[in-house]
């Protein structure tokens, strides 16, 4: 998988000024640079397999991105998942709500969030409360913060929830949050996937399509390399170009009665042919 990071209070400096700290965070991002798209295809259909065998609805790839990485960093010493915050020892505090889902002791507090955006200040404050010193025992002590999410193109081409939080979003509580959010912290965006996505009907599309003649007429969903942004339409005209130097076809698609687009494949990432 692809991503992007960010560091807050310099995280990024702190990480590479110590070679424990490195050797650990290099575990956690190569767990997850090392999910490849079959792997999560192929996850992604049993899963959904099992929702239908139960009748239960199922959409987003998400599920499938916390098993792996799970699975992943469980095969490493010294990780754990699902990691209490707190020794309650009494049961006075229950510990189902203060619980990571990753952590390696004196070193880093993984939370990784795919649930809804109001849900981005708790979960960006569980690792400061790992991290910090407090009233209540500690069950692991961390010194760094992580927090994954996905990217505003990653919501679009793993069919997640609009509602949920991005990191685009996550990006823009840090400075108000700036008092609250004491320990340094790593934010890793989710990128898209190479070679497909998951459509709002929970199936999976290629992006190995060819634009041909088959396609005049058809209503088409087409998602765009730049921006990840939706166009759905009926095409109308397929072309050949000389654009960018290049032998290229131009796709044009009608949105409405008074409005059409003309792409190249250069901007297509990926087609999907809806009737």
């Amino acid at each position: 998988m692809r991503f992007i990071e960010y560091s807050h209070r310099h995280a990024k400096a702190i990480i590479d000024s110590n070679p424990d700290l490195k050797e650990r965070y290099e575990q956690f991002i190569g767990a997850l640079r090392d999910i490849s798209d079959e792997e999560l295809i192929e996850d992604f259909l049993l899963k959904k397999a099992e929702y239908a065998a139960r009748k239960s609805t199922f959409k987003s790839v998400t599920p499938s991105i916390n098993s792996i990485l799970k699975r992943r960093m469980l095969e490493i010493p010294g990780w754990q998942a699902e990691v209490d915050i707190f020794n309650d020892k009494t049961g006075e505090i229950g510990n189902t709500e203060w619980r990571l889902d990753f952590a390696c002791d004196n070193a880093f507090c993984v939370e990784v969030a795919f649930n809804h955006g109001e849900a981005i200040a708790w979960n960006l404050l569980k690792p400061v409360l790992s991290c910090e010193l407090n009233h209540v025992e500690k069950a692991i002590q961390g010194q760094i913060g992580i927090y994954v999410c996905a990217t505003d193109n990653m919501k679009i081409a793993g069919n997640i929830d609009s509602a949920s939080g991005s990191y685009e979003k996550v990006l823009r509580y840090l400075p108000p949050m700036m008092n609250q959010l004491t320990i340094p912290m790593m934010i890793i965006g989710l990128e898209p996937f190479d070679t497909f996505k998951i459509n709002d009907k929970a199936e999976i599309v290629y992006s190995d399509f060819s634009i041909d003649d088959s396609l005049l007429n058809h209503e088409v969903k087409i998602t765009k390399t730049s921006d990840y942004s939706i166009i759905k339409g009926v095409v109308t005209d397929i072309n050949e170009a000389n654009l960018f130097l290049e032998e290229e076809k131009n796709i044009r698609i009608r949105k409405n009665k008074k409005e059409s687009i003309l792409l190249t494949e250069k901007m297509i990432k990926f087609l999907e042919v809806l009737s």
